[in-house]
């Protein structure tokens, strides 16, 4: 067995480095003769960050790997003389981390890029103050996220911290209602299990799940990762604002930001939701169903004709570029090029981008100048388009009569020809 044991070894960690061929850690923990579970050197050995830039098992344990399978005795190796640390318990994992990610010294030689704040971060979090302070260990640490041996880099596919993989490392906890029971909000109510459930159908989730889309936002985006801290009005809110720049600046300059404040109103999530975010619509706007602005304001009220106004810009605007862009799709089916028109076309499609921005002003005369200068790019793309289709249909009817009269002009040659032919007598004339 242990002759098979030492061949396996050698196929697993023939690339893996001196410190895997030659260590006793991973010859004993390799081998089931030695220890019952193998899973520690699989995961180490399968592409480990640690392994990769020479990181052995005695530099984080300690001991002499040198020694202790040859001897037939691979306790050796576990010399408390040599350095040799028992794994910690879960409160001591931090702090066992940190002896090398605290090192700006240490870590310079490795990744210089990579942050050594972490251990003050997490001890600012609420995960660390439960670990540190009440000696909660239910709550998260280093290797319930990252792994133990078998650390990937973030942007490996594989890994738990990758962004991808993000939201369902976080619900490894916080879909757990088993898990979570106790914990509370600072208002006193049961945290919620089901932030990743409404995650993934949210917008946000589809583009990072879906669509692998880097750019969007997953959960360390809006609450942090080593730092993470109960999300609160203004915090989600200025996260919002790290990507929704244009927006958050139109609503911090909106006459509802004051009142919002004053109600205890989230910015953004009191119109958008949080987890559940769902891709915004110009139907979110104005007076009809299913609009935002009525849940506020009752007809008569001056923010019920606000709404109103700017739901029909907004609608006019749309309307006018759909109508233009048909007229533009004839003409150019027909054969009309449609460069220039396509262009101008864009100017107004740009408008109606800009004022789903502008809308946070809720500023109907700010609103209705946008959308009535791309409705008037709108409608002159549209009669251009028009005019060109009519000189189209002359140039066509045009076209017709002439091939008319060139077909009559030729039919009366051929009878004159013909005429003349009848009249002719060829044979009076031969030889």
């Amino acid at each position: 067995m242990r002759k098979i044991a030492a061949i396996l070894l050698t196929i697993f960690t023939g690339a893996a480095g001196v410190h895997a061929k030659d260590s006793s850690c991973i010859s004993c923990h390799r081998s089931p003769d030695w220890f019952s579970d193998t899973s520690v050197v699989v995961a180490y050995l399968s592409g480990d960050t640690h392994l990769n830039f020479g990181i052995g098992c005695e530099d984080c344990h300690g001991g002499d790997p040198r020694i202790g399978m040859a001897e037939g005795d691979p306790t050796l190796a576990m010399d408390p003389a040599k350095g040799y640390k028992p794994p910690p318990d879960r409160t001591g994992i931090p702090a066992f981390c940190a002896r090398c990610h605290s090192d700006i010294d240490f870590m310079k030689r490795y990744n210089p890029r990579l942050p050594t704040d972490q251990m003050a971060l997490y001890k600012t979090s609420v995960h660390g103050k439960q670990l540190l302070e009440s000696g909660d260990t239910k709550v998260a640490v280093c290797t319930d996220c990252h792994g133990a041996h078998g650390i990937l880099p973030a942007a490996d596919s594989r890994s738990k911290v990758n962004f991808r993989n993000v939201p369902r490392t976080c619900a490894t906890c916080h879909s757990d209602p088993v898990h979570m029971a106790g914990y509370k909000t600072e208002g006193g109510r049961a945290i919620p299990v089901d932030q990743y459930e409404e995650f993934v159908q949210s917008v946000h989730g589809k583009l990072a799940l879906e669509k692998e889309d880097q750019a969007a936002p997953v959960c360390n985006d809006c609450h942090g990762s080593h730092g993470a801290t109960p999300p609160n009005i203004a915090s989600v809110s200025a996260s919002c604002g790290e990507c929704h720049a244009s927006n958050r600046d139109f609503f911090n300059a909106s006459p509802h930001a004051a009142p919002w404040k004053e109600l205890g109103y989230a910015d953004c999530e009191q119109c958008h939701g949080s987890h559940l975010i769902m891709a915004a619509t110009d139907k979110m706007v104005g007076v009809d169903n299913g609009a935002l602005c009525i849940q506020c304001h009752d007809p008569g009220t001056g923010g019920y004709q606000a709404a109103l106004t700017m739901q029909a810009g907004i609608d006019s605007l749309r309307a006018a570029i759909a109508a233009a862009e048909e007229v533009v799709h004839q003409a150019e089916t027909k054969g009309v090029e449609g460069g220039e028109a396509r262009f101008d076309l864009g100017a107004a499609k740009d408008n109606l981008v800009r004022v789903r921005a502008v809308v946070h002003t809720f500023d109907p005369a700010q609103v209705t100048e946008i959308t009535s200068a791309g409705i008037k790019t709108a409608e002159a793309v549209r009669l251009t388009a028009e005019e060109s289709l009519g000189d189209l249909r002359v140039r066509q009817i045009g076209l017709g009569i002439s091939l008319i009269l060139i077909m009559i002009v030729a039919f009366g040659l051929w009878r004159k020809i013909k005429q003349v032919d009848s009249r002719t007598d060829f044979t009076a004339h031969g030889g």
